[in-house]
């Protein structure tokens, strides 16, 4: 169903931009002829972001009748403790909010639905182009950049990295932009100067909690009202801001979409039921609930009297830093195994930079004669820029 939704959408927009990357576009007919050319396939297909083979190698996944897995240019290759069902179409891999790596299972219906819900509450338009500039491999990025390009036409403009200059050459490009982006981002992007003016239709802001006086002051000094979302990689989207000025509460997460239930648990927990909620996980545990159409996550919330949903804490374990979820457990593996270490641990701790959220620290034993900067040494080769720790203590001086 959805290699047939992407023939329909290539077919209608065949001489529209599908994808710019710098000073190229590539047309919706361009990238079908590459998907038509590309090998078939008869497994899983591992789909790594960073140039438009990543769209291609999606599309011939669902042509061949296969799941995807997509994951950033990068990252070391994902284990999955079993093969996704016949009729597995995606493969999320994340530490998720239990900050512990694994695959979440969806079919198309679940793929589809999800894009089609955001499409329509956020008003996604093929006249108006998507900035890439949030990983296309992680949920947020995979369903309002990347869904929507492939089942509905809206045109993607990839920038490679967040930077200032970067991003202000793309908005010159275009008469008005989407720009899904992380709080991070837009506190950058602030201080910068280039909110000012800039050609945004719609700015978003996920991944990780939006703070007031950001939101605040880029509305003071840009005129632009950044709308809070919020979802989860097992269910998609959840809830929205679409209000036009700033929330009066860092915990508002705003309305929930079209088509999705939630109920508040006796402990508190956000549970979400809709069409878009995930079939299992690769390795699922007893605590989890995810199936039949439900999800529980492990966030904490109320709906108010306005019917918006609101946050008021989470259980989970994963890390945030700066809109990405980051697992301790993978963490502490790939440390360990550098043969350095007798015991350590990896955790979050808050951020001074209230846009980053959290920060990476990691107290650990080292083995007799390495140093500690040795150790960071090794812990490069072993771990991307982003997931290093900040903080680094040798056991019995840091106290989380």
């Amino acid at each position: 169903m959805l290699y047939l939704r992407w023939l329909e959408t290539s077919r209608r927009f065949a001489s529209r931009p599908a994808i710019y990357e710098g000073g190229d576009v590539m047309s919706f007919a361009e990238l079908a002829a590459a998907v038509d050319a590309a090998p078939g396939v008869t497994a899983p297909v591992i789909a790594r972001t960073g140039t438009p083979a990543f769209f291609v190698d999606i599309l011939r996944a669902w042509r061949d009748g296969q799941a995807v897995i997509p994951v950033e240019k990068e990252a070391p290759e994902p284990v999955l403790p079993r093969l996704p069902m016949d009729d597995v179409r995606l493969v999320k891999h994340t530490p998720g909010a239990s900050g512990i790596p694994r695959g979440i299972f969806l079919t198309d219906v679940q793929v589809a639905a999800d894009a089609d819900r955001l499409v329509a509450a956020m008003n996604l338009t093929p006249e108006i182009p998507n900035l890439a500039v949030i990983s296309l491999a992680h949920s947020y990025g995979f369903s309002n950049v990347l869904l929507p390009l492939l089942l509905h036409g809206v045109p993607v403009h990839l920038v490679p990295v967040p930077f200032p200059r970067m991003v202000e050459e793309a908005f010159q490009q275009h008469a008005a932009m989407v720009v899904p982006a992380v709080p991070s981002m837009w506190r950058a992007w602030h201080r910068s100067g280039i909110l000012k003016n800039a050609p945004i239709r719609l700015a978003l802001s996920a991944g990780a909690p939006l703070a007031l006086a950001l939101e605040q002051e880029v509305f003071a000094a840009a005129g632009l009202k950044i709308h809070n979302f919020y979802g989860a990689s097992e269910c998609g989207g959840i809830a929205y801001d679409a209000s036009e000025t700033p929330r009066e509460s860092a915990g508002l997460l705003g309305e929930l979409l079209p088509g999705v239930r939630v109920e508040i648990r006796d402990d508190g927990r956000i549970s979400v039921a809709s069409d878009a909620v995930a079939t299992c996980y690769d390795a699922p545990r007893p605590d989890d609930m995810l199936g039949g159409g439900v999800y529980l996550t492990r966030d904490l919330g109320c709906i108010d009297a306005t019917g918006n949903l609101r946050l008021t804490g989470t259980t989970g374990g994963a890390i945030n830093v700066a809109g990405r979820k980051v697992s301790p457990a993978k963490l502490e593996a790939a440390i360990l195994s550098t043969g350095l270490v007798r015991r350590l641990k990896v955790f979050g701790i808050p951020s001074s930079d209230p846009e980053r959220f959290e920060e990476i620290a990691a107290e650990v034993e080292i083995r007799p004669g390495i140093t500690l900067d040795e150790l960071k040494s090794a812990a490069h080769g072993k771990l991307q820029s982003w997931e290093m720790p900040r903080h680094w203590r040798e056991i019995g001086t840091f106290k989380q």
